[in-house]
C-alpha cells in the first residue's frame, strides 16, 4: 500500500505562504537540490522526517512570534489608554 504523502505537500505550501519561502529556499534550508523538494511536492519521494519536523518547528514559531507582536502591541494599547486618563 502506498503511503498518503499529502501532509507534507501541505507543509511545504504552509511554509512557502507562512515564512514566505520559495521551494529554493527550502532546498537551501535542507541542503538539497530544488529538484529534492520539487520530487516531494509532487509526492514522488517523501519527505525526510528531520525535514517535516524543523518545517513544523519552523512555523510553529512563526506562530508564536506573531502571537507575542500581538501582545506587545495590545499591552502598548493598554498603557496608552490608561495614561490619557
Amino acid at each position: 500500500m502506498k503511503e498518503d504523502l499529502s501532509y507534507q505537500v501541505k507543509l511545504i505550501e504552509r511554509a512557502k505562504k507562512e515564512l514566505g519561502m520559495s521551494q529554493s529556499d527550502i532546498a537551501r534550508k535542507f541542503e538539497v537540490g530544488t529538484s529534492t523538494v520539487s520530487n516531494w511536492v509532487k509526492k514522488k519521494v517523501k519527505i525526510p522526517t528531520v525535514a517535516k519536523i524543523a518545517l513544523e518547528l519552523m512555523l510553529e514559531r512563526e506562530k508564536d512570534k506573531k502571537m507575542l507582536d500581538f501582545m506587545e502591541t495590545f499591552s502598548q494599547h493598554v498603557v496608552e489608554m490608561g495614561q490619557k486618563k
